[in-house]
């Protein structure tokens, strides 16, 4: 997956790019991208950086269904347990496939970044995930044999979509930002999240990129990228530069 809005050299342009025809356009990204990923490497490194709010969105979620079960044991209904165990089960499945951390690696060069990043998830959940899709799937088929279509109504149905995580595997993406070097820019720094952020002054998303690093090392991918673009200004911030 490439995030087109951020290679594009819009202020070169006569005509907005938008307005610009597709294949254009197409030509404009690929250019573009070819001209930071051939440039001069400046500096390159990688981080494991866990989702933001990953664990209030997970409490969250879970914290429904396991107070519905309390109260209905506390009324001394033995089926509140189905909410518990439902609670339990989607507590991994939350926290390590649906907001699972994220692995960036990152390549500095003289024109701009090249950003590629994947789920921190291990292979072998990859694998247990496909081995249960191929066993629902297997279900399924038996369960229409045996029963009919009428197999594939309700929790049927719902076995059926086990076929779309037949292939579940990591997914790399990939991303390019390309340096304004005309524009000034504004940087925010959070030491507590290790994130550095730049955006372009007027603020174009096009020219903006958060970047995760070790706290020992903003100091040094700072003045890199300084020594490339125009700075304005630099403040360091508690929060998260990106929200």
């Amino acid at each position: 997956m490439e995030n087109k809005n951020e290679v594009i050299e819009g202020s070169e342009q006569e005509t907005p790019f938008h307005q610009l025809p597709q294949e254009e356009q197409q030509c404009i990204i690929d250019a573009n991208q070819k001209r930071v990923r051939e440039a001069q490497t400046l500096h390159e490194w990688s981080i494991q950086v866990p989702t933001v709010f990953a664990w209030f969105g997970i409490l969250f979620l879970i914290g429904i269904p396991a107070l519905i079960g309390g109260v209905m044991i506390w009324n001394d209904s033995p089926n509140g347990w189905v909410f518990i165990i439902v609670g339990a089960i989607m507590l991994p499945y939350l926290r390590y496939l649906v907001m699972a951390d994220k692995v960036y690696y990152y390549r500095l060069t003289t024109e701009g970044l090249v950003i590629t990043y994947h789920d921190a998830i291990p292979e072998v959940a990859y694998t247990i995930v496909r081995g249960l899709a191929w066993l629902g799937v297997v279900v399924c088929v038996v369960a229409v044999a045996i029963l009919g279509p009428l197999a594939l109504v309700g929790a049927g149905g719902m076995a059926l979509f086990a076929v779309f995580f037949t292939d579940f595997k990591s997914e790399v993406c990939e991303e390019f930002t390309l340096f304004n070097k005309k524009w000034p820019h504004v940087f925010t720094i959070s030491k507590r999240y290790r994130a550095l952020r730049f955006e372009s002054v007027p603020f174009k998303s096009a020219f903006s990129r958060t970047l995760y690093c070790r706290v020992e090392d903003i100091d040094v991918i700072l003045n890199l990228i300084k020594s490339h673009i125009l700075v304005e200004s630099v403040k360091y911030i508690k929060g998260h530069p990106g929200i």
